[in-house]
């Protein structure tokens, strides 16, 4: 039997993951604050990652937040004007996990009014024109 290739057993075989795990990306929600705080533990029972954006990452990619494969940070700090709103980009979060997050936050009191979702659409996205679009719609929603 030297010589002879070995099979593998069934239960070695290799599981491809889905993608990225499941994360928030947040700004202007102070960790140290009571709703940045509420919103971060809401997400951590979940089981999804907090990921909070600093004033120099402002021109990254929203899909580098979610680590995306191809999706690098900026290649210089963002030193333009930063977003007066709080703001949450879920990504890769399913529908049910999405209305979970909303209906935990809800129960929580720490619900965040401009929120979007990571689209192949804004994955591109510099994350100060995608905070800069979604708190303009809500702000117009309000209305």
């Amino acid at each position: 039997m030297a010589g002879r290739p070995r099979k593998k057993a069934a239960h070695a075989k290799k599981v491809k993951p889905s993608g990225p795990a499941p994360c928030a990306v947040l700004w202007g929600l102070d960790p140290s604050g009571e709703k940045g705080a509420a919103v971060r533990s809401v997400l951590a029972e979940m089981g999804v990652v907090a990921c909070t954006v600093t004033p120099e990452r402002l021109g990254d990619p929203a899909g580098a937040f979610a680590r995306l494969p191809g999706a690098r940070p900026a290649r210089t700090p963002y030193e333009g004007p930063a977003p007066d709103c709080e703001f949450v980009l879920l990504c890769g979060l399913t529908s049910k996990q999405i209305d979970e997050f909303l209906a935990r936050s809800r129960e929580a009191g720490c619900v965040v009014g401009p929120k979007a979702m990571l689209t192949k659409d804004n994955r591109g996205w510099p994350i100060v024109r995608l905070i800069q679009a979604v708190a303009a719609e809500h702000a117009a929603n309000a209305r």
